[in-house]
């Protein structure tokens, strides 16, 4: 008889726990999430599809993909796992420790990797103003920097224009001079494109060290 009241006792506690549960949101009975909207496209040339999953296209309408707003009349891309790639937020949104404004590309884990910022930021020893745009790498490296117009100090060197690249260690991988420099001794030409290995040692040849243009 103990054994059945013990029995009993037990059946009466996984219910308890079971509805202790259900009344917290615990994970047993949680709904799944609800997936984003679909973005509203305009029908024309600018979408593309790739095996029938939408990989780009010009919104028609605002779109809100998670915790972001993509503005009317830009273009948005997905990764082929279906997550944001690219927006143009309609308003400068933090990414990762990032002010962002206009288009911004992601990882497909959702991690920050591009963007035209819109506040100042130092990464990696690397001084960063509002209007450069930034590339990372996966691990939150700085990888490129787009100065434009207005020249900038990488590193030790006064460097110009959108060519300029970190190896991931934090080493200055190629730079164009926006003034003259002296570099192992000679003095080096402002306009010149001058590249180093991952050691900090200048390489003579630019063509030597792999650059990914698209980033």
């Amino acid at each position: 008889m103990r054994n059945v009241h013990w029995a009993l006792f037990g059946i009466l506690v996984v219910l308890s726990a079971c509805k202790k549960d259900e009344t917290a949101g615990g994970t047993s009975s949680a709904a799944p999430a609800t997936a984003a909207k679909p973005p509203q496209c305009v029908a024309d040339g600018n979408k593309q599809e790739v095996s029938g999953r939408l990989i780009s296209c010009l919104l028609s309408e605002e779109w809100k993909p998670g915790r972001y707003t993509c503005k009317k009349g830009y273009m948005v891309g997905l990764h082929p796992n279906g997550s944001l790639k690219t927006c143009s937020f309609a308003t400068p949104t933090d990414v990762d420790g990032f002010r962002c404004q206009e288009q911004t590309e992601l990882y497909d884990n959702g991690k920050f990797k591009r963007c035209k910022l819109g506040a100042a930021k130092t990464v990696n020893g690397v001084d960063l103003r509002v209007g450069d745009w930034i590339t990372v790498y996966k691990s939150g490296a700085v990888k490129r920097v787009e100065l434009g117009l207005i020249p900038g100090k990488l590193k030790d060197y006064s460097c110009k224009g959108y060519m300029n690249y970190f190896h991931e260690n934090g080493q200055l991988k190629k730079c164009e001079l926006a003034a003259s420099a002296k570099i192992d001794g000679a003095e080096v030409a402002g306009g010149t494109f001058v590249c180093f290995d991952d050691k900090g040692k200048r390489v003579s040849d630019c063509n030597a060290l792999t650059f990914d243009m698209l980033d």
